[in-house]
């Protein structure tokens, strides 16, 4: 399992002496065992080791059976750019080449493998690759790893093996903004458990050979005790061979966004003291890269002269702390989509001198939900598709650093809240990264907003796929489902797996009914102008359908929105019922408890389909009877009842599921689901809603009660949220 190459290790693999493996032994030099990031993987693999095959593991045993051969790391290669640096003619952050190749062979008694790399990091690489991809390790999720029983030797005995990281710069950004898994761990000076937490996320990062980590800083820190706080988190990430990033903003008044200035009264100091006064004490921590996010919110561009003059003062301030990246977010927003953008104003013209100060700044290139770079449709934030952010990224790799920043989850209404787990996800990352990869972009950076529900999966597929194998000459070809295919390791299971994701790539994301699967939003349910489109909606509103549709309206949404999400449900039914039928097959233990998860997510999926479909033509026929009525000089507005019974049913029957779910979470439950006040402008858990499915009963009690404002039942405190209030 977790394995490339798995079909030949099987029938191949050597039993050592018939009698299991007696010995394993890491040959490696002081340096290696004194410089920070070689020293804990080798400790953490050594540990990992000796719990898979029972059996001694140590350093520098010559005699032991099997021999992992690290390298001698020179400094005058170490030091030389690599190879993602050499190409380039703007600012740039340096990483060390960390590509490696491992070489294998039988010599009397003993298996040799050999590494080949040319840096510290990248033996850290190397070795976590080794136990990952061609061992049966499963680094999948922060807190939890499974450690296979090597019984033998799982791999030939000749082979090369070569790993090309795709990205010079890859890891993941922890959206704190939201109230998931380790926002308070992150923000809360302190935290009785935080330093742990963290600690444990960056061991997940090194052990599946990413190199960048940042999260969002909110306003509610504690400003003295915070940095000294998170420093503690710095450098540990960076003893680990981590690039550590802060998220932070110039002036954004949304979601409690930690903003270097604000404006009067909350603030007397001009807002350049205010960005010095605020950079100096972050910088009390020793950050790598200081994200910043530009825009007052993701829908105006407020003062560009003035934003402009800040950003380039910023960029001067930060070109002084050397060794220290400047980035900044492209929203997937048009310009003239924003608010204002109809008003005749003046861009701000810089100067030579600014044009190349500005160079400085790499440029992260947003695209959002389970939508590609280069999907012909992405009904996000009132556009068409996002190809202009592909525009963008290509026109701006020619000039500055310039990372892809796609997401794997994106919480508020659309996947792990409802909760879906939506497989396209991994067809579009996928595509993606290889996108990426041929067109040469320096860094992949993911959004990530929580990993319950299978969202883990996400995560851990794009950091394995950030990497492309070689094995004994053959490439290895990536594939969507290949993560999940090693925990449950069984071709027919496999096989129902991948039926599974295409029906939702069909049904779901290619015949647009996320659009309905979704839950509203408040500003769905607004009037114009404020009514701005973030996730897909309907083509027309609920309160449209139930107030003013006509019958060719009523039979269009009934044959193109309510039967087709009918047929995804019992096509995915019909899935799940066979897939339980085969849970016995699943290895006990871990490879069962993911086995579960996953499926109830694929179910669970299917229930939302249905559950919509029963509300919906509930809605539908109260306007039918309408329409019924005043044609016959009557007032009826009674519709077919037994449809909303029908979705209660169903709701009750995903609520079983979620119960079943809330006993795996890997965090503390009242962090997810609790009420409490926290940093974010949320006062729950990132799963709050998911433990009643409030968006569930909600939707009935529109239906049943005609109630389609945003304020009916609302769970946003809105003023918060859009920065009103504190």
């Amino acid at each position: 399992m977790f394995k490339i190459g798995l079909i030949i290790s099987f029938v191949i693999g050597i039993v050592i002496k018939g009698f299991g493996i007696e010995s394993i032994s890491i040959i490696t030099d002081r340096e290696n065992l004194q410089n920070s990031i070689t020293k804990l993987t080798i400790k953490d693999c050594t540990d990992l080791l000796q719990r898979a095959c029972n059996c001694p593991v140590t350093i520098n045993n010559q005699d032991a059976e099997i021999l992992l051969k690290l390298p001698t790391i020179e400094d005058v290669f170490s030091d030389e750019p690599s190879r993602f640096q050499q190409s380039v003619s703007y600012p740039y952050l340096s990483y060390p080449s960390h590509d490696y190749t491992w070489h294998s062979g039988r010599y009397d008694q003993q298996i040799i493998l050999e590494l080949e790399t040319t840096s510290f990091n990248g033996i850290s690489c190397g070795l976590y690759g080794l136990l990952q991809e061609q061992l049966w390790f499963g680094f999948y999720h922060a807190k939890e790893t499974y450690v296979p029983k090597l019984e033998y030797w799982p791999v030939t005995e000749d082979f090369s093996w070569t790993a090309r990281a795709r990205f010079d710069k890859k890891g993941f950004h922890l959206h704190t903004m939201h109230p998931i898994e380790l926002t308070e761990c992150l923000l809360q000076a302190n935290h009785p458990s935080g330093l742990k937490e963290a600690k444990a996320y960056i061991n997940w990062l090194a052990r599946n050979q990413q190199n960048y980590f940042e999260f969002n800083l909110l306003e509610g820190i504690d400003r003295k005790e915070w940095p000294e706080y998170i420093r503690k988190v710095v450098n540990y990430g960076r003893s680990r061979g981590v690039i550590m990033g802060l998220d932070v903003s110039m002036h954004m008044v949304q979601q409690k966004a930690f903003m270097l200035y604000k404006s009067f009264p909350f603030a007397l100091s001009s807002p350049k003291k205010q960005i010095k006064k605020n950079l100096d004490n972050l910088f009390r921590a020793n950050w790598d890269v200081l994200s910043v996010e530009f825009s007052t919110t993701e829908y105006s561009k407020g003062n560009e002269r003035k934003n402009k003059k800040l950003q380039l003062y910023l960029t001067e301030l930060m070109k002084e702390r050397k060794d220290v990246k400047l980035m900044g977010r492209e929203h997937v927003v048009k310009k003239d989509h924003m608010l204002g953008s109809k008003k005749k104003t003046k861009a701000y013209e810089m100067t030579e001198e600014e044009k190349a100060l500005d160079l400085q700044r790499g440029v992260l290139v947003h695209t959002v939900m389970f939508y590609s770079a280069v999907d012909e449709k992405a009904p996000v934030y009132e556009n068409e598709n996002l190809k202009h952010m592909y525009d963008q990224l290509e026109q701006a790799q020619k000039t500055r650093e310039t990372w892809y920043y796609p997401e794997s989850a994106y919480w508020v209404t659309f996947d792990n809240s409802v909760p879906m787990l939506l497989l396209p996800y991994l067809n579009a990352r996928l595509d993606d990264i290889k996108t990426m990869d041929a067109l040469g972009v320096k860094g992949h950076l993911t959004f990530s907003s929580g990993w319950e529900w299978g969202y883990w999966l996400n995560d851990w597929s794009i950091a394995r796929w950030s990497w492309q194998h070689e094995f004994n000459g053959k490439p290895y070809t990536n594939t969507s489902l290949q993560c999940l295919t090693d925990v449950v390791h069984d071709v027919e299971v496999a096989g129902l797996l991948n039926q599974a994701l295409d029906l939702q790539q069909t049904y779901i994301k290619d015949k647009e009914l996320i659009r309905y699967m979704v839950a509203q939003s408040p500003t769905d349910e607004l009037p114009k102008p404020a009514n701005k489109e973030f996730h897909p909606r309907p083509k027309w509103s609920y309160k449209w359908l139930r107030k003013k549709a006509d019958q060719g309206v009523i039979d269009s949404v009934r044959t193109n929105v309510v039967d087709q999400l009918v047929e995804f449900a019992n096509q995915t039914h019909r899935l799940t019922n066979k897939l339980d039928e085969l849970a016995s097959v699943i290895e006990e233990g871990v490879p069962q408890k993911l086995f579960t998860e996953l499926l109830n997510g694929i179910k669970i999926t299917a229930y939302r389909a249905e559950h919509k479909a029963y509300t919906l033509s509930y809605l539908l026929s109260k306007r039918e009877a309408e329409l019924e009525g005043k044609a016959g000089g009557k007032d009826v507005e009674t519709g077919n009842t037994e449809d909303l019974e029908n979705a209660i049913a169903i709701r009750e029957k995903a609520l079983a599921i979620v119960k079943e779910q809330e006993k795996i979470y890997r965090y503390p439950i009242e962090s997810l689901t609790g009420e409490y006040e926290s940093h974010t402008a949320y006062q729950f858990g990132y799963l709050y809603p998911v433990h009643d499915l409030y968006f569930w009963d909600r939707e009935e009690q529109q239906v049943k009660n005609d109630k389609y404002g945003p304020f009916f039942k609302l769970l946003w405190n809105m003023p918060r949220i859009i920065g009103v209030v504190d």
